[in-house]
């Protein structure tokens, strides 16, 4: 018999198992913390749903209860308040017909039937992911995938929302991403576009994730910081000079010195909440980590609970030594570890004590589904981050002056040989990387390696790599280990590698922007809106990658070889842009609908007589200001000007070619 837990709109007990009753799933809900809006139907009510079309009611099926809509019509009904903004909406989902080719959605900042986005699950071609929304009526598929949809099966589907980062999860795996700023507040939706469908154990939880987000209410008792802004006044600071702690700017210009970053200040993060523990410079391990009276970030990692969160103090944390997330250390899909700045204050984790060596790296998080955020972490005697476990985030984190690759995805033990056991799933979303250097070659530092020994699903989101010495990314691939995993890197920027912000470099320093392959070894990475410029060598390059790479909607202009390079392969490109790169773009693969526009021997040339120069932007005098959430905004840098035939001219028809960023 299936045991079912009644929720109320409260605090909820951790559970996660699955029982099973007649070959039919239903999830036993998980637990979540402060959760905004919870509904599993055993009251025999749905008194909370507002219903405008279709046909719904509360049924049995099995030993539980469902919400169902039986009508072959479209079926919508809502509920929530108006004033959600970032959240997150789960639900339990049994099509029993689709009625033809159709679709049921996970709604949220639903306003209206005209109104929302949504997680679809379709059965179009034999089954689809997609993130969709619709705005005053008109729907748009913001990311698909293919995935087999079944009727009479269960799904857990969860829309993922924070800012204009949209996620969607299907049995507790992210499966899709986009970005969209449309529609910022509203309450959840179901909707049953022609399809009999059933849902239960609907939750919202609050702040995207299980450990809500707001401004702490406490008042900092220990080395405060400055107080916190809503949004940093993009200016400069120093400039920097050779002393290997300075901070380059995000906001660089055409010439040859650069000009300092604005210090992020971290968005607010979540409140204290039961199980937190509070962390500082001045801690001790003794201490029992509360707000007066914290601990270290040692003894802290050992402590905190799943679910749990460690607050971060502002301050410089000088560590000797690499500060590790052991592998048993882990949270799950429902209850995360978090590692986060305390409000706006800003913690740094300086490891310049170490030697150079390749086991003195810093942070290093060995262990599933830790989040960090809001930290800096600098002066590594390797890798600034390392990350050999499953399913982590690492969002608005500024790694530099690190002694190999800012941030590094790879195995974390060399007996580990198969793929299963590499890191998977992995989010690096609004990371700034830069002035990665190594003192012995220089051909190491990359601002970004997820190469070597990792796994599928690792994603780079909103992420800015600059001022390193090697490359940009680095995805390379050995005949050692063989292939690793696809990785996805999408709105993300490249530019000045090859070098730091204060003239350090080598001669074996590659300078790529992004490198996605190496040794002949086909992986078809996923590059998506994207921007390369400036690099000492190509601006995106296939290194030898001889598979099929696809390449979509990336902006490359002026780098020190190709802006394209992609010799041999079957690689598919659309609505690529390149413009001014030293050397002709090499375009081995397919143009899809002719789409591309290339430079090639000193020309733009393009399948369709399309052209690209100068004219075509509104500027081309760079300019990168990273805000403090950790996206960055472009201006009118590379943005295609007014009457720019490029404008609508990619497929679908309407999409314009070269990356967009608002």
């Amino acid at each position: 018999m299936k045991i079912k837990k009644r929720f109320t709109y409260a605090l909820m007990i951790a559970l996660s198992s699955v029982l099973v009753l007649g070959g039919l799933q239903w999830g036993i809900p998980s637990a979540a913390a402060a959760s905004l809006f919870n509904d599993d139907f055993e009251s025999g009510s749905a008194g909370s749903w507002t219903s405008t079309t279709g046909t719904w009611s509360v049924v049995q099926d099995g030993s539980s209860k469902v919400y169902y809509q039986s009508a072959s019509t479209e079926g919508r009904t809502s509920a929530g308040s108006s004033t959600w903004t970032d959240y997150s909406v789960q639900a339990d989902v049994k099509v029993d017909n689709f009625n033809g080719s159709n679709r049921t959605y996970v709604c949220g900042r639903y306003t209206d039937g005209n109104n929302y986005y949504a997680a679809s699950l379709s059965n179009s071609n034999g089954g689809t992911l997609e993130i969709r929304k619709k705005v005053s009526g008109s729907s748009t598929t913001l990311a698909s995938k293919d995935f087999v949809v079944s009727t009479g099966t269960v799904y857990t589907v969860k829309l993922e929302l924070s800012g204009d980062s949209i996620n969607m999860y299907v049995n507790n795996v992210l499966q899709l991403n986009a970005h969209d700023n449309n529609l910022t507040a509203g309450g959840i939706g179901l909707v049953a576009y022609k399809t009999s469908v059933k849902f239960d154990n609907v939750v919202v939880n609050g702040a995207g994730s299980t450990v809500p987000t707001a401004a702490p209410s406490a008042t900092p008792a220990a080395t405060a910081t400055a107080s916190p802004t809503a949004v940093p006044t993009a200016t400069a600071t120093t400039a920097p000079t050779a002393t290997p702690v300075s901070t380059p700017t995000a906001t660089v210009t055409p010439t040859t010195a650069p000009t300092p970053v604005p210090t992020v200040t971290p968005a607010p993060t979540a409140t204290p909440v039961s199980g937190s523990l509070y962390v500082a410079p001045n801690g001790a391990a003794g201490n029992p980590g509360t707000i007066g009276s914290p601990t270290t970030l040692s003894s802290a990692l050992t402590r905190v609970a799943a679910g749990g969160t460690i607050y971060m103090r502002g301050g410089t944390y000088s560590f000797t030594a690499p500060v590790t997330v052991e592998r048993e250390n882990s949270g799950s899909s429902g209850l995360r570890k978090n590692l986060v700045a305390y409000g706006s204050e800003k913690p740094v984790l300086d490891f310049s004590g170490e030697t150079f060596a390749s086991t003195e790296r810093g942070l290093q998080i060995f262990g599933h589904y830790w989040n960090v955020k809001g930290l800096e972490v600098k002066g590594a005697g390797d890798n600034g981050i390392f990350i050999g476990g499953n399913y982590n985030i690492i969002q608005n984190v500024e790694v530099h002056h690190n002694r190999d690759s800012g941030l590094q995805i790879s195995r974390y033990s060399s007996t580990l040989s198969n793929m299963a056991d590499w890191p998977s799933y992995n989010q690096i979303i609004g990371v700034y990387s830069h002035d990665n250097f190594d003192p012995d070659n220089g051909e190491d530092a990359d601002g970004f390696a997820a190469k070597l020994t990792i796994g599928p699903g690792n994603v780079f989101d909103y992420c800015i790599s600059a001022w390193n010495t090697d490359d940009g990314w680095d995805l390379y691939t050995k005949s050692d280990t063989g292939p690793i995993g696809v990785v996805t890197i999408k709105n993300s920027i490249a530019y000045k590698n090859g070098q730091t912000s204060d003239g350090n470099s080598t001669a074996n320093s590659d300078g790529n922007g992004f490198k996605l392959g190496g040794e002949k070894i086909a992986v078809n990475h996923i590059v998506q809106n994207s921007i390369a410029f400036q690099n000492k060598k190509h601006g995106f390059t296939y290194n030898s990658n001889p598979g099929s790479i696809q390449m979509t909607n990336n902006t490359s202009w002026s780098n020190g070889q190709s802006n394209y390079a992609f010799d041999t392969g079957t690689h598919q490109f659309t609505n690529n842009l390149s413009f001014a790169g030293a050397s002709s773009d090499k375009t081995s693969g397919t143009d899809i609908l002719s789409t591309n526009v290339w430079w090639k021997s000193n020309a733009s040339t393009n399948a369709k007589g399309l052209a690209v120069s100068s004219a075509d932007f509104v500027s081309l005098t760079p300019s990168v200001v990273r805000n403090a959430d950790g996206s960055f905004s472009l201006g009118s840098f590379l943005k295609l000007a007014a009457g720019s035939d490029l404008i609508g001219s990619g497929t679908p028809s309407g999409t314009n070619i070269g990356a967009t960023f608002q």
